[in-house]
């Protein structure tokens, strides 16, 4: 499902997202990191963190991972996949992002 730059499939026990975040053109994809919590995701610039968004479930952050590739037009591309908690496994989440943080750059 596609929504505002955010694909993401949803499963059983995981979503799969890829995120195309217009503010970040222009980054290295080398420079970018994801950082998980169990109900946020941020994304770090040179360490500085320029994005974030409250997940619409509970992720169980040591199991998630990350890949960032350079992307057409100069965006980067960021592929997670976000492992659903235990007792939240088969529930759906019906997205990936509630929720785009203040100080985020579109």
């Amino acid at each position: 499902m596609n929504d505002d730059g955010c694909y993401w499939v949803e499963n059983p026990t995981d979503l799969d997202v890829t995120l195309r975040i217009p503010g970040l053109r222009g980054q290295p994809a080398e420079c970018l990191s994801v950082l998980f919590s169990t109900t946020t995701v941020s994304i770090a610039a040179f360490g500085r963190v320029v994005w974030s968004a409250i997940q619409m479930g509970i992720s169980n952050a040591d199991e998630c991972s990350f890949l960032t590739l350079d992307g057409e037009d100069g965006i980067p591309i960021i592929q997670m996949n976000v492992a659903k908690r235990d007792l939240d496994e088969g529930d759906r989440w019906g997205g990936y992002i509630l929720q785009v943080g203040e100080d985020s750059i579109l």
